[in-house]
């Protein structure tokens, strides 16, 4: 048992109270409860502040992403809408060209029957049911989808790779270059003239008049000697009258050409062999009956069966008159 004692400032008043151990720890336990609430309470205050805080910058944070995903977006159809405008231009370009190549389909375009190219189907079932679901879609907006579909245009445009790629492998056999190298590698460039063309002539050193089945290209001895096209080597010899000879067949048989008057073969060439246009199979030379270091070339049509002025097949170049 405790007394707490109560005096008045002027000493004329004095009151005792009688206080129990239970009572004093009972008032330090609401004094101390009470503290602990107060504080709680400033601290949860401080909690929502920063919380709320916290929230509106991730809401701004937010905000701030979404209008960069919108911006993005729009710049994404705006690319869009520009490679389906190129795509419309490169389709109408593909069809003049087919056009002009006269292998354009009838009722133009050269897409299949159904308008979707092979192994399409199942992608072009999937658009079908979209469409359904979504309450169909006119027929001008369907042809206007097919038209920017990167599949269907890649497919139209394969058909007319694969067309020219083949007529290409006929142009790399047909006989269309000069038969001389004459850019060296180390940037020297020879000069060549026509010394003697096709069609009837007098003979250098027979003096007799007969008819010149080739063409004479004169320039310096040892120029490579290059093939017109793309063959096969048919033939590696030496004629008293040509000189060391090569002869190629071309592309389907169309046409031969022949080299005449080689000084040498090119290394580790042989009759069978395979070659490509502008390969070396020979060096310029003076073998045979010849006043001079030139190469004989001809060109024979197989299908008329006659040498023919090979100055037709020769498209790249002007003599220089200087050789």
């Amino acid at each position: 048992m405790y007394t707490v004692i109560l005096m008045s400032s002027r000493g004329n008043s004095v009151r005792q109270h009688a206080i129990s151990k239970v009572q004093i720890l009972f008032f330090v336990f609401t004094i101390s409860t009470l503290f602990l609430v107060g504080i709680s309470g400033i601290g949860y205050g401080l909690f929502q502040k920063f919380h709320k805080a916290g929230s509106e910058q991730r809401l701004q944070a937010n905000l701030e992403n979404f209008e960069q995903l919108a911006q993005a977006k729009l710049q994404v159809e705006l690319e869009l809408a520009g490679v389906n405008e190129e795509m419309k231009d490169i389709r109408q370009m593909a069809e003049k060209i087919q056009q002009a190549l006269g292998i354009l389909g009838q009722g133009g375009g050269g897409s299949s029957a159904s308008g979707v190219p092979e192994g399409m189907e199942g992608s072009a079932d999937t658009q079908q049911e979209n469409t359904s679901a979504t309450g169909g879609t006119s027929d001008d907006t369907r042809e206007k989808q097919e038209v920017l579909k990167p599949s269907l245009l890649k497919h139209e445009i394969l058909s007319l790779y694969d067309y020219v790629s083949e007529h290409e492998k006929k142009l790399d056999g047909h006989p269309s270059i000069l038969p001389v190298k004459l850019q060296q590698e180390n940037g020297e460039k020879y000069g060549y003239w026509y010394s003697s063309g096709f069609g009837w002539r007098t003979h250098p050193l027979t003096k007799k008049r007969g008819f010149h089945q080739g063409l004479d290209i004169k320039t310096r001895s040892g120029v490579p000697v290059i093939a017109a096209a793309d063959g096969k080597v048919v033939k590696i010899e030496r004629s008293g009258y040509l000189g060391k000879i090569i002869e190629i067949d071309h592309e389907g048989d169309e046409f031969k050409t022949l080299y005449a008057h080689l000084k040498d073969y090119a290394d580790g060439l042989k009759v069978g062999q395979k070659v490509t246009r502008y390969q070396i199979i020979g060096y310029v030379g003076n073998t045979g009956r010849s006043t001079g270091a030139h190469l004989h070339y001809g060109v024979y049509d197989i299908e008329k069966e006659r040498w023919v002025n090979p100055i037709k097949y020769i498209l790249d170049q002007q003599p220089t008159f200087s050789p």
